[in-house]
């Protein structure tokens, strides 16, 4: 399936086989409309980072075959690939024209790691009780956690409090450090900072909003 997709994307133009799983033709449409309001640029780092994508979430299912739970810097390398933020950032600048250095520099690398991991958090959070009630909670957080410090729900829920907070702050210093680049630039990376801040912060809101949190039910007093 990860490979009918990745094809699709990368050939926008080819036909689907008939006989095809259709959603190698969703796919292709959603990439050759896409495609249309991005840059050469971002359409290249939208296509490398969705092949991440598509190949950690095959790694994740493979995990879940062997039962296999991972520690957590090991969970998190996995995981900023499988919740898929970073093809997702990529949209951010389709109507930008920044270049690759910008991405590659350090302080940006750091604000955009936070921002993944705040979001990992988040939808583990949301997600864990659902996961665990039907025996697929090994690629979550909230789990990791508790399997590698050997500790209970309610010390993990403290240590990923802990985190998040912890990575709120290395997202506020690191974006009162980034490094200027040329006027137009600094202005257009403005831009794509604040979408990333954005991001996290409407994940949030729609995990409320849409009540995802009252239909996965554990946190439900939280979200009244």
């Amino acid at each position: 399936m990860a490979a009918v997709v990745m094809d699709a994307i990368r050939n926008p133009q080819k036909l689907r086989p008939d006989d095809e799983c259709v959603v190698g033709e969703a796919a292709r449409q959603f990439w050759e409309r896409s495609m249309l309001y991005a840059s050469e640029s971002s359409r290249r780092r939208f296509i490398e980072t969705f092949d991440n994508y598509t190949a950690s979430v095959v790694q994740q299912a493979h995990d879940r075959a062997e039962n296999h739970i991972r520690g957590i810097d090991d969970y998190f390398v996995v995981r900023r690939d499988t919740i898929g933020a970073r093809p997702s950032f990529v949209v951010l600048t389709f109507a930008l024209n920044l270049p690759d250095e910008v991405f590659v520099d350090p302080m940006i690398q750091k604000v955009t790691n936070a921002c993944i991991d705040m979001l990992i958090l988040g939808n583990d959070l949301c997600s864990y009780n659902v996961e665990q009630a039907r025996g697929d909670d090994s690629h979550n957080i909230i789990t990791i956690v508790m399997h590698q410090k050997k500790i209970g729900l309610h010390d993990a829920m403290n240590w990923i409090s802990e985190y998040h907070s912890m990575l709120e702050k290395d997202f506020m210093d690191g974006i009162n450090s980034i490094p200027s680049f040329k006027h137009a630039l600094d202005n257009e990376l403005k831009r794509y900072v604040d979408g990333l801040g954005n991001w996290v912060r409407a994940n949030d809101c729609w995990s409320f909003e849409s009540q995802k949190i009252l239909c996965y039910g554990w946190l439900a007093d939280s979200a009244k």
